[in-house]
């Protein structure tokens, strides 16, 4: 569990490798994504402060299919992006600044790419970043809807971040990422080193998350698409010159997507 003085941030794990963010301030608690009830239901049933509202990022299943149960129990505002249909209460585009209780200043980013109305959730007082499925540790999301050039516009926006932000991405996804990052960059030993604090971490069967900004500017080699070590990995990879940064980035993402490492 993380925390800040008045602000506590515990992963509630669901289906195979996703994380609901529940976070527990003096006034009440606030979950993010919850694509099951039963996680977020059992935490509240043991007591402790009230549910005062629920943050969607995106509209897929795992992010948002618990909420119809969990408002069954707990009828609350649910914030998030009008491709999540009915069960938000409140609609959001990005840009938002909002003061919502016990959290204090929320600032709303819009990150469409792995989704066109993915939203991050950026509590500047805090410290915090919740990105859902745009940046996950040494990695980023699949682009679904978005393009290359979206891509780049919402990691620019997250990246523009203070770099002691802690990031709440929503998947255990760490461990598989780094081995792709590891072939990007083989020489990048902040690679190597944090995949054996990885592998110690998943062995106590600890999440990996949250992570740092500092520290994904070391490892994620789709924040590190300026750096000659990744522009050459994905030249050599695609045997084809890279004429900007946007095209670094999308042959790296390309490259991902058919990983098997």
């Amino acid at each position: 569990m993380s925390s800040t003085p008045a602000l506590y941030v515990q992963a509630l794990p669901c289906f195979t490798d996703n994380y609901i963010w529940l976070l527990e301030t003096a006034a009440g608690r606030w979950v993010v994504d919850p694509g099951d009830a039963a996680p977020v239901l059992a935490v509240l049933a043991a007591g402790g402060p009230p549910l005062l509202g629920v943050l969607v990022t995106h509209r897929h299943a795992d992010h948002i299919g618990g909420i119809p149960a969990l408002l069954a129990r707990h009828p609350v505002p649910v914030l998030g992006p009008a491709e999540a249909g009915n069960v938000i209460s409140e609609l959001l585009a990005g840009g938002e600044s909002l003061t919502l209780p016990g959290l204090g200043r929320v600032e709303v980013i819009p990150v469409g790419a792995h989704t066109h109305g993915h939203l991050a959730y950026h509590l500047p007082d805090a410290g915090m970043l919740f990105c859902g499925d745009t940046l996950f540790s040494a990695g980023c999301g699949r682009l679904f809807d978005g393009t290359a050039d979206d891509l780049q516009a919402a990691l620019t926006r997250i990246n523009a971040l203070p770099a002691a932000t802690r990031i709440y991405p929503t998947h255990e996804y760490t461990a598989a990422n780094l081995r792709f990052a590891a072939v990007v960059e083989p020489a990048n030993e902040d690679i190597r080193a944090h995949q054996l604090q990885v592998a110690a971490w998943r062995a106590k069967n600890s999440p990996s998350l949250p992570t740092t900004l500092a520290l994904e500017r070391l490892i994620n080699p789709f924040l590190r698409v300026e750096q000659p070590s990744v522009v050459t990995a994905v030249r050599h990879h695609g045997e084809a010159e890279m004429s900007s940064t946007r095209d670094t980035l999308a042959a790296l993402r390309a490259w991902k997507d058919i990983f098997a490492g």
